[in-house]
């Protein structure tokens, strides 16, 4: 009997979503690094305006909590995340997207599991990078993001030491929002708030499917476009973050 195992060739995933395998615990994963320039027209101006919030002479006593916190910590102890999963609850997540400042550098890094046996890695990875940030930014990450991210990693018992203060960016919207707007999702928010739409996005229902497609067949081609979802996601929530500080300020 052949018990030889043969590894995956992940080769057409590389041309497309070119990367690099990072070792983590007893396994890799696939890390991608997106270039936030070529995903918003608008990133140098949207990052300058990020960076000026921090040097503003502020009363913070006149803020909410959750953005008192924000303001007083060096920009480079936050991070945004957004995750994508195979469902809503007891399925395997398989990216993970981070956006934070890099020395003065705003990036997005996409941790991605090639198949269900990497997510062990990849939250092994995750649950000691995170810890360096102080301040966690995510929309409905308290409901959703957060408790989908610990479960997991109960899963595959492991634990994460991170001691940080959590900015729900749907509950603000919601505050100033809800029955101005249509409703509050993203994706509305990104229309009225930031004004842009989107063209040709994945929707988030067909997310799980093309995840799986690929694990089966290793055909990365509409892979493309959940990345590419993910960070754009990313991006909205970060200008969202920008722009009810600013309301919040005035």
């Amino acid at each position: 009997m052949n018990n030889i195992i043969t590894k995956p060739d992940f080769t057409k995933l590389e041309l497309i979503l070119p990367g690099e395998v990072v070792q983590a615990g007893k396994g890799e994963f696939y890390l991608i690094r997106q270039d936030i320039e070529k995903l918003c027209y608008d990133a140098e101006n949207l990052m300058r305006k990020y960076q000026d919030i921090f040097n503003l002479s502020i009363d913070h006593s006149r803020l909410n909590n959750d953005f008192r916190s924000l303001l007083t910590v060096d920009p480079k102890e936050i991070v945004f995340l957004d995750i994508e999963t195979t469902g809503l609850s007891n399925t395997p997540l398989f990216l993970i997207g981070l956006l934070y400042f890099d020395d003065d550098n705003l990036v997005i890094e996409q941790l991605f599991a090639r198949d269900y046996s990497e997510e062990e890695h990849l939250l092994h990875y995750f649950s000691e990078f995170v810890p360096k940030f102080n301040v966690l930014v995510t929309f409905n990450g308290k409901s959703f993001d957060i408790p989908f991210i610990r479960d997991r990693m109960i899963f595959h018992r492991k634990f994460a030491n991170w001691k940080y203060t959590h900015v729900d960016i749907l509950l603000h919207s919601r505050r100033r929002w809800r029955g101005v707007l249509p409703d509050c999702r993203l994706q509305t928010l990104e229309y009225y708030i930031c004004q842009r739409r989107r063209l040709d996005d994945v929707p988030s229902a067909l997310v799980p499917e093309i995840y799986h497609d690929f694990v089966r067949n290793g055909n990365p081609e509409y892979l493309l476009g959940v990345f590419h979802h993910n960070a754009l996601d990313l991006i909205t929530l970060f200008e969202l973050t920008c722009a009810i500080i600013i309301m919040e300020l005035d």
